[in-house]
């Protein structure tokens, strides 16, 4: 403290006065102090906007959000009508039992006995019906291997199928019936009104391949998305077995999931970004079969998925969505939940948050400009005002009270005589060079004289050896040249680069003898009967080949 207490503070800033604070000192200070603006007011501006994290980003966390709740709704809802299913399984297991008692028959006897097949299908009714008003669904059905008719050329099952027509009902109890399939005479005892798509039986594909199906003690089964027979809606099916005596699949049973009913299970409200869509995928066959929580997309016939922009890209053929997947497992086949948002929503909120980042940015790089228009009238003007009066060789001027300026400013009038006298020694090495130059010019002229006078002598002898040449066979030499093959075309290139027959074969890896075979072709196309000959003719060609090009 004492030695602070007796610094001299007065003399200090008078110093500072006098010969400026230093150029490094007064740029660190103003670049931290326009740092610190600049990162207070980016941080103010995206506060105030909230989007301190990218739109996209916050997109993609909002939907991953809701992804998570529609995944577990979706495997809880399935869980439950699966557990439906299986309680309506085991009570028509029991009926059927009951049943085949007191009648003294085996299931195997049912076949083609219409009479005990309605009977059957009259104690199962019931169950049918109260499962449905229970269960979750939009319709619920039972069809046993067996028929009242074997010899119809489809092949039928017996089997009862009921399916709300107005699901928008809070009470479901008392609601009609769209589809009725199974017996006549089950239908006019619980007085259903029949539809155009009634059938006393149903044909399906299912016990083809069921004990496959529920192996590995799978207990339920989600179907993918199929059209309904006979009717313009689409639906997906929780399959359960029946089982016999001998645990043997002897039917089936389960509950309908219609696109409608879906729609009204994962409606959503409109939330940040609008509404979001809920969709259940699965691919089967190199396709994919979807529900989706709006008729929208429902009633597209085909849905591809793509990666892109690090989420889901879903083609619905005349809209995009863009959105998120997770992978679920329900029964023992994978499928996909989506949540997506329409293409053009979402390009919508990106394009509105870049318009926000660009209206910071525009708002920063104006700061940043009155901040450099600050700067430059506080160093740059004061430096530029000093470089003319160094250009006017002025003496003395205004000092810029920065102590490293001031010094350079300095040192360059000191230096500016010794750089004069290091022009004119540089002036003097320009005369010197361009002498040089000069001379070097008058040597060249002198070697193209030599060089013209060898080559009219070249030509001289040219034209000499010409006059020794036949005209005709030097003509025919040239005009068959064309002739050649291209590996006889090579062998005449090498002989004319100086290539002895032994060099030749040895390039091409050839034999000696093949060598001869290839001469003796290109001597007979060409005319001549020598490699001299063909060495003379081809230099002449050369010649006069290059003179033309040189005129």
């Amino acid at each position: 403290m004492k030695k602070f207490k007796y610094m001299d503070v007065r003399g200090i800033i008078k110093q500072s006065r006098a010969e400026g604070v230093s150029m490094r000192r007064r740029f660190a200070v103003y670049a931290f102090s326009v740092i610190c603006l600049f990162l207070a007011i980016i941080i103010l501006l995206l506060n105030l906007f909230g989007i301190l994290n990218l739109t996209d980003r916050q997109i993609m966390s909002d939907l991953d959000a809701r992804l998570s709740a529609c995944s577990e709704k979706i495997i809880g809802n399935c869980d439950e009508l699966a557990a439906c299913a299986i309680s309506f399984s085991g009570q028509l297991e029991d009926s059927v039992r009951v049943f085949l008692a007191e009648k003294d028959l085996s299931f195997e006897e049912l076949k083609n006995d219409p009479d005990a097949i309605d009977s059957l299908q009259d104690v199962l009714y019931d169950s049918v019906y109260l499962n449905m008003q229970v269960a979750p669904a939009s319709g619920a059905f039972y069809i046993l291997d067996t028929t009242a008719n074997s010899n119809s050329p489809t092949e039928l099952f017996s089997g009862v199928y009921l399916k709300y027509i107005n699901l928008c009902s809070e009470n479901t109890v008392n609601n009609d019936f769209s589809i009725y399939r199974g017996s006549f005479t089950t239908g006019k005892s619980k007085d259903i009104i029949f539809h155009s798509g009634w059938k006393n039986e149903s044909s399906t594909d299912f016990f083809k391949n069921c004990d496959e199906v529920f192996s590995d003690g799978t207990h339920f089964v989600l179907s993918s998305v199929v059209e309904i027979p006979d009717t313009w809606e689409k639906a997906r099916y929780i399959y359960v077995p029946i089982r016999g005596y001998k645990d043997e699949i002897i039917g089936v049973c389960g509950f309908e999931i219609s696109d409608l009913l879906f729609q009204l299970s994962y409606k959503t409200e409109d939330g940040r970004w609008g509404n979001e869509i809920c969709g259940l995928i699965d691919e089967r066959d190199g396709g994919y079969s979807a529900q989706f929580s709006t008729s929208r997309y429902n009633n597209t016939d085909s849905v591809s998925v793509t990666q892109e922009r690090g989420s889901q890209l879903f083609d619905f053929g005349n809209e995009k969505c863009v959105g998120v997947t997770k992978e679920i497992v329900l029964g023992k086949d994978s499928f996909s939940v989506a949540v997506m948002l329409p293409e053009a929503q979402y390009d919508g909120f990106i394009r509105k948050g870049q318009l926000n980042i660009l209206f910071i940015f525009l708002i920063v790089a104006l700061l940043a400009a009155v901040c450099c228009i600050f700067m430059s009238k506080k160093y740059v003007s004061p430096l530029l005002r000093k470089l003319e009066q160094v250009k006017s060789k002025e003496n003395g001027g205004e000092q810029l009270h920065i102590r490293e300026i001031d010094d350079l400013f300095a040192f360059l009038e000191e230096r500016d005589d010794y750089y004069e006298k290091q022009l004119e020694e540089l002036e003097s090495a320009r005369r010197g060079a361009e002498e040089e130059a000069r001379r070097a010019k008058e040597e060249y002229e002198k070697a193209a004289e030599k060089y013209e006078l060898a080559k009219s002598e070249i030509d001289r002898l040219a034209e000499k050896h010409s006059d020794e040449i036949v005209p005709e066979q030097y003509s025919y030499f040239v005009e068959n040249l064309s002739m050649l093959t291209p590996a006889e075309y090579r062998i005449y290139e090498l002989y004319l680069s100086g290539k002895n027959a032994k060099q030749i074969a040895e390039i091409l890896h050839i034999t000696e003898n093949t060598l001869k075979y290839h001469n003796k072709n290109i001597y007979s196309k060409l005319g001549i009967s020598s490699r001299k000959q063909l060495l003379r003719f081809a230099a002449l060609k050369q010649h006069r080949d290059g003179k033309e090009d040189w005129t």
